[in-house]
């Protein structure tokens, strides 16, 4: 029973991984259905409520996922600025498995918003800087009520 959120946590991570790989891939020639949302928005729930145990572990995935955001954002910005160039290319290369590991899962939140996919994960940073700031928030709490 102690481990049933991050079980669930971990499944929903899974499910909306693979719900939303091909449309975060093929942005945005292929479309954002509401079934991509809705395991997006469980992805996110489980997120947040797995924030209230304050666990490192998920204060390391947070702040990954608000690097990640940040990094994906920049690399597009100067990507389509400084097309052609051969060092940036290497660059952009970088930004994929940040991509797939941290944004792809989010990525049916996009219909409400239809953003490239670097703004979009720049939004979504700021989700993962939110679940950052909770799990803080309630890693001391538990620390100031043991």
């Amino acid at each position: 029973m102690k481990y049933i959120l991050l079980i669930l946590l971990i499944g929903s991570y899974l499910l909306a991984f693979s719900i939303n790989l091909m449309p975060s891939i093929k942005h945005p020639d292929s479309s954002i259905g509401t079934f991509n949302a809705l395991v997006t928005i469980l992805f996110m729930v489980l997120l947040l409520m797995y924030s209230k145990k304050g666990s490192r572990i998920l204060k390391i995935f947070s702040i990954f996922g608000v690097i990640s955001g940040v990094i994906v954002f920049v690399i597009t910005t100067f990507e389509h600025v400084m097309i052609g160039n051969g060092i940036l290319d290497v660059i952009a290369t970088i930004q994929y498995p940040f991509y797939l590991i941290f944004i792809t899962p989010l990525f049916g939140g996009n219909i409400l918003f239809d953003l490239s996919y670097g703004s979009y994960s720049l939004l979504m940073s700021l989700f993962y800087g939110v679940v950052f700031g909770l799990t803080v928030y309630f890693q001391k709490s538990k620390v100031q009520i043991v």
